[in-house]
């Protein structure tokens, strides 16, 4: 299994008080990626996020880090860093 991390950083209040676009936009999306196992989205005090998602195999996490580079995102949201890893455990 590979993961996908993802760290984007915004306006902490606003960040913070996205969990519904998550919901309604982001979540549906993630669900029909090919080959996704489980998928985490957080968000700390100061409007960072921590996502892990997690796929069966390399092939699936870089095809979804592609179209996670390439998402729409609130105006307030920026990117900072998007990397796969190697699933080591899981459950």
């Amino acid at each position: 299994m590979f993961a996908v991390i993802v760290q984007e950083s915004g306006d902490a209040e606003l960040v913070r008080g996205s969990g519904g676009h998550v919901a309604a936009n982001v979540m549906p999306q993630a669900r029909r990626a090919l080959g996704i196992v489980s998928a985490t989205w957080t968000a700390d005090e100061a409007g960072r996020t921590l996502n892990v998602l997690v796929f069966e195999d390399e092939q699936a996490a870089r095809t979804a880090a592609d179209r996670i580079r390439s998402a729409p995102r609130p105006p307030f949201m920026r990117v900072d860093n998007i990397e796969l890893r190697e699933v080591l455990a899981h459950f």
